[in-house]
């Protein structure tokens, strides 16, 4: 038997939630996210991968790289403060400039497109309820 779009939408709802789940550091009652563009980049890393742009593996080995770099530059006085996401979102961008995921004029001129369009409001403030599906926009 083949799964209904509604069963679908539902089995990547629970992915997602168990990625969320279980996000490192994060102490009980904390929530993963702090500002709209950490999730927006958690959820482009979780599709991309999903897409097959990358394995996992690829991924993770891109996350810790980051956050190595990061940790030998952390006592310097121009160090960076500490992101987890910051370093979630270098380990996408390298993965996806040096990869075959985009080209880099690819990248440049939606870059470009981006910062042509005027900002919205879901730009201005994290949204820190859990994202959910309308299940009533399933039928």
């Amino acid at each position: 038997m083949s799964k209904t779009l509604k069963d679908i939408a539902e089995d990547r709802r629970l992915a997602v939630d168990a990625l969320v789940c279980d996000l490192p550091g994060r102490r009980t009652g904390e929530r993963p996210f702090e500002q709209p563009w950490e999730i927006r980049a958690f959820a482009l890393a979780v599709a991309l991968h999903q897409a097959g742009a990358y394995q996992w593996a690829e991924f993770q080995g891109a996350l810790i790289e980051s956050i190595a770099a990061w940790e030998r530059l952390a006592s310097a006085p121009a160090a960076s403060q500490w992101s987890y996401y910051e370093h979630w979102l270098a380990a996408l961008e390298r993965l996806v400039a040096d990869g075959s995921v985009l080209d880099r004029n690819d990248i440049d001129a939606r870059t470009t497109h981006v910062l042509a369009s005027p900002p919205s409001r879901d730009h201005h403030r994290a949204v820190l309820e859990p994202i959910a599906i309308d299940k009533g926009c399933l039928y």
